[in-house]
């Protein structure tokens, strides 16, 4: 991935980072004018913006809410006639802890 229109200079500053200039060998002459114009920027992402763009990919990739499914179920909570079994809540929380145990052996 190529920024257009932000040399290392200006990415120097937005960063503080000078170790693209200190890295450079110096050259003189021509050779510097022809090394200078195939220099490459490059770009790393911490883990917590590859997590969000994950997320975003998974937003986007998912299919849109059903809407005829959800409006009964707030409808319920909202009149407080909304129900979940307590073996239900059980089974699913065993089952969360036995996955999570597996996972880590």
């Amino acid at each position: 991935m190529r920024i257009k229109g932000l040399g290392s200079n200006k990415l120097e500053r937005i960063t503080g980072n000078n170790r693209v200039a200190a890295e450079r060998p110096v050259a003189s002459g021509r050779a510097a004018k022809a090394g200078s114009s195939r220099g490459r920027d490059d770009v790393a992402l911490s883990e917590g913006a590859r997590i969000a763009g994950q997320a975003g990919e998974a937003v986007q990739s998912s299919p849109e809410l059903r809407m005829e499914l959800i409006q009964p179920i707030k409808e319920a909570l909202a009149s407080g006639t909304y129900n979940v079994s307590s073996l239900d809540v059980a089974d699913k929380m065993l089952r969360q802890v036995l996955m999570e145990r597996k996972q880590s052996l």
